[in-house]
């Protein structure tokens, strides 16, 4: 916290990533603010020529050079006629800043009703993230939202905060990106990092499940919700009945179309799919577990067996068939671990693998902490994982981490004040947050 007039003012914690953005106070045990990292906009040519003008404060119009951009819960998942879908975040990154001091505007502004200026700001990062990308962090920050002090801080290391340890072997498996990170003492060992677009691999092969011809299934129309005008209820696997709302398929965009249809297909992983907690075994599968009912927005449901579970194995085996026709699969959670502790110090190794915290909303996958205890156990005899039960713990990490780190009297020290931004510019930056 910092004094301004004698009053305390707390920190604001903000963590982005590819499915959300989460801000709050620090102090708090849960984010304020949750909103989606896509949103919606409609391109300057389209608005513009419906007669949809922007005017400035002047009263003239503006070119049109910006599009009309829709945030949070209610931007991307209302159709709107022409809407594009965006996300700035890339394999874990931010490869577009443009959206950025919007999106962060919408969730402090809007949802949490501060003002950011009022504020120090601690924001996340991933590991892997690069100096430019956090100097024009901070570049957005000071100058834009005229922060009083900005600090960035790394998400493993605010993981192992968070689990209240100060090493750890930080598996992070969130919606596009499964990361592997050693931290040591609060630090990063940058030679043992290690990540891949796993989750995309397990979300291609669950869309593949859903709408590729199957003998026992047919396949599931991922019609949205809002293109759907009237629906009639059905058996299970029977061919659905609904009607599609015509006036809107014209101005439905490809790419709101795909990101509705991943949306649909993440729900569908979150419902049903699984993971074998003692590996794949075909007899047992066929005795033992149970079928689950789904029902897709145009009224089609079905009953999903066995196959479900070869969805999750995609988190721990890749058939020697898909290698053999992808060789730059991604790799494997196993495989990620293995590769992380061979390139850390012997000594170092059995102290990460005692101290293994699982994390992020992708953990959170039907039988996945399980399954990952036996396959550490067939190569570790001593291991031990910390994979809190309760969802908001294991879903925002990163968030309560940094909630904890800037809570503390003794980080003052470390935030980056504006006096020091403007004396010393960006290089400050790299000095302060290590």
């Amino acid at each position: 916290m910092v004094n301004y007039g004698g009053d305390e003012v707390s920190a604001l914690v903000i963590d982005i990533g590819s499915s959300s953005l989460r801000a709050g106070y620090a102090g708090d045990d849960a984010p304020k603010a949750i909103i989606p990292s896509s949103y919606g906009y409609i391109p300057p040519s389209v608005h513009s020529d419906n007669g949809d003008v922007r005017m400035n404060e002047s009263g003239a119009s503006e070119s049109v050079s910006k599009a009309k951009s829709f945030f949070g819960h209610s931007g991307p998942s209302i159709w709107r006629a022409n809407m594009e879908i965006g996300n700035p975040i890339t394999d874990g990154l931010i490869t577009d800043f443009g959206p950025i001091p919007a999106l962060f505007r919408h969730a402090l502004e809007d949802v949490m009703r501060c003002s950011a200026s009022e504020h120090p700001i601690l924001v996340t990062e991933p590991s892997w993230n690069t100096t430019a990308n956090r100097e024009r962090m901070a570049e957005i920050m000071f100058e834009e939202f005229q922060v009083p002090a900005f600090y960035v801080a790394n998400t493993s290391v605010l993981n192992t905060f968070a689990a209240g340890k100060g090493s750890a072997l930080v598996i992070d498996i969130g919606q596009s990106t499964a990361s592997v990170v050693p931290v040591v003492d609060g630090f990063v060992l940058r030679k043992g990092l290690q990540h891949s677009s796993l989750p995309k691999l397990v979300h291609a092969h669950a869309r593949h499940l859903l709408t590729a011809p199957n003998p026992v299934r047919r396949p599931a129309d991922l019609y949205p919700y809002q293109l759907i005008s009237s629906k009639q209820a059905v058996e299970p696997n029977a061919p659905p009945r609904y009607t599609l709302r015509e006036d809107r398929l014209a101005g439905t965009t490809q790419s709101w179309r795909e990101w509705y249809e991943a949306r649909e297909v993440e729900e569908w992983v979150q419902s049903v799919a699984g993971v074998l907690d003692q590996g794949w075994n075909d007899q047992l599968i066929v005795q033992h577990r149970q079928h689950k009912q789904y029902e897709f927005p145009t009224g089609y449901n079905a009953w999903f067996g066995p196959e479900r579970f070869g969805v999750g194995e995609m988190y721990f085996h890749h058939s020697p068939q898909l290698v053999a026709g992808n060789p730059d699969i991604p790799k494997h959670i196993p495989g990620l671990i293995t590769d992380s502790l061979r390139a850390c110090d012997p000594e170092l190794r059995q102290v990460l693998i005692s101290n293994v915290v699982l994390t992020g909303g992708g953990s959170l996958f039907s039988g996945l902490a399980d399954r990952l205890g036996s396959e550490l156990a067939r190569s570790f005899p001593h291991f031990k994982i910390h994979a809190p039960g309760n969802p908001i713990e294991r879903r925002y990490g990163g968030w309560l981490g940094g909630s904890i780190l800037a809570s503390l009297g003794t980080f003052h020290q470390l935030w980056i004040s504006r006096e020091e931004w403007q004396e010393h510019g960006k290089a400050i930056v790299g000095q302060r947050c290590k």
